[in-house]
């Protein structure tokens, strides 16, 4: 029998584990990297210009020397501002801006009183004033009054359109007056309904309130002199009449 040739068998591997590079790749891979950084350049400031925006090193110092002092730092805002707006003032500007016109009215007939002529006049413009003059004992209209409008120019019109007007059989009188010759004044307690106070009424609840006895005594002295008074005013004109029993 011949005897056969033993086979080698070479060892497994450990799994996870492996060959540690050699030194030829090595050096190959220092050797690429070596000539890359040799061709990288940087470049040149004729290159920069082809890039608009960027500027260089030197621009860039440039703008680092600026000093602090002059770059304004923004400045911390309020939580709690208030924007006004613009229309409302100009609205408000225009209307103190704008000349006021009044007018008289003379002659008015009875029961064309506040109401009656707001509501008439208010057909030429806005009224910002009105005031009927009134007896302040009886309140009765003294037939003349005042009116305001909120533009000059409407007051002209109106003044010259309701003068000599027909109105409940009496002829109106309507005439522009300046400012500067009325009262401070005239215009006090305008807008406003008139009360008439009961003069009348106040005195008898003054006359009937329980009196004191020494306001009674009072009473009747002044009583007994005024009787004294007449009785020799009565003499003197030759009238002999006893005023003592009453």
């Amino acid at each position: 029998m011949g005897v056969k040739s033993k086979q080698r068998i070479a060892p497994k591997k450990a799994a996870g584990t492996r060959r540690a590079p050699s030194k030829k790749i090595v050096a190959a891979k220092e050797i690429v990297e070596e000539k890359a950084e040799e061709e990288f350049e940087l470049p040149s400031s004729s290159e920069d210009e082809d890039f608009g925006g960027f500027s260089d090193s030197a621009d860039d110092e440039e703008i680092a020397e600026i000093p602090a002092e002059t770059i304004s730092e923004p400045q911390p805002s309020s939580a709690h501002t208030v924007i006004k707006p613009k229309q409302k003032l100009q609205k408000s500007q225009e209307k103190t801006k704008t000349k006021r016109g009044i007018i008289y009215v003379g002659r008015i007939p009875h029961g064309f009183y506040e109401e009656e002529m707001k509501k008439y006049f208010q057909q030429f413009g806005e009224i910002t004033r009105l005031r009927l003059s009134r007896n302040k004992k009886t309140g009765k209209s003294k037939h003349y009054g005042f009116i305001e409008f909120a533009l000059y120019e409407v007051a002209k019109i109106a003044a010259e359109t309701m003068n000599n007007y027909l109105i409940f059989g009496h002829i109106l009188k309507c005439s522009l007056v300046p400012k500067e010759n009325l009262h401070e004044d005239i215009f006090n307690g305008a807008n406003t309904k008139f009360k008439v106070v009961p003069w009348a009424k106040i005195a008898r609840r003054k006359n009937d309130a329980p009196k004191t006895l020494e306001k009674w005594t009072e009473l009747e002295k002044t009583s007994e002199l005024n009787k004294q008074k007449k009785q020799q005013q009565l003499k003197s004109k030759g009238i002999d009449y006893d005023l003592s029993s009453l």
